[in-house]
């Protein structure tokens, strides 16, 4: 039994530490569409080719209708989703204009777990949303993805959905998390301060992202949880016939 034991830790010895624990090395994206894709004329098509180019394991998008009528009572997200062979996450915020408003989320591999969380503070606009799904990544990591957008109008009402959001989505500070979206708060704001306080600003010191020419605020993040993750690149990529935002591109590693 001792000579079998000496031999297990030998072998053990031999293993490359990567086949224990492999990082997590994911490639997200965020994308503001502005009320349902109105600067492209609630075409798929185009969302789908501007994806393509960038070739992210999420996405994540807001301001994205579901069988309104503005844009032509079609899914979105789920047409989307076919063209580029993703799984498609839908979450409501509010029903508009016949259908839905809301946010929704891509991903490359299946996911599970999928919940979302909806909150109209006092001082808040309207209803805003925050979706999340879990995903078993390929070397069998796990990780949740999540997207918000926060009130346009109230900086109390956007402190109150992230404490609210703070609430249901991180449940455990050690599980690798995402939050990804338009948080409608410059980085020097109160709303960033609390966001900051558990999670980590990935994007810090990068460029600003609204309007989509020539840019002059920073109001899209990236935020992870626990603070531990690493940028390998993050890019602000314009598109000024999509969207009045320019959307993220980034790779990230949770080690």
């Amino acid at each position: 039994m001792k000579r079998n034991k000496i031999f297990i830790v030998f072998v053990l010895f031999l293993i490359p530490p990567e086949i224990f624990a492999q990082a997590i090395s994911v490639k997200v994206m965020s994308m503001n569409i502005k009320e349902g894709g109105q600067l492209a004329n609630y075409n798929a098509d185009v969302y789908a080719d501007c994806i393509k180019e960038q070739n992210p394991d999420f996405v994540v998008f807001q301001e994205i209708d579901r069988f309104t009528n503005r844009n032509g009572n079609q899914d979105m997200l789920t047409a989307i989703a076919a063209k580029l062979g993703m799984f498609p996450l839908y979450g409501k915020a509010m029903d508009y204009s016949g259908g839905a408003f809301g946010n929704g989320i891509l991903s490359k591999y299946p996911f599970f777990n999928a919940k979302t969380v909806v909150s109209r503070p006092p001082e808040a606009a309207e209803s805003r949303s925050c979706l999340w799904m879990d995903v078993i990544l390929p070397n069998g990591r796990m990780l949740r993805i999540a997207g918000t957008h926060l009130d346009v109008r109230s900086e109390q009402a956007r402190i109150s959905m992230l404490g609210t959001i703070n609430v249901n989505l991180l449940t455990d500070e050690d599980y690798p998390t995402l939050l990804i979206g338009d948080f409608n708060a410059t980085p020097d704001s109160d709303t960033m301060k609390y966001a900051k306080i558990r999670g980590q600003d990935i994007g810090e010191g990068t460029g600003n992202t609204l309007p989509s020419t020539n840019p002059t605020s920073r109001i899209d993040y990236v935020m992870g949880y626990p603070k531990t993750w690493l940028k390998k690149s993050y890019e602000i990529v314009c598109y000024p016939g999509l969207s009045d935002h320019c959307f993220i591109v980034a790779e990230l590693e949770f080690p």
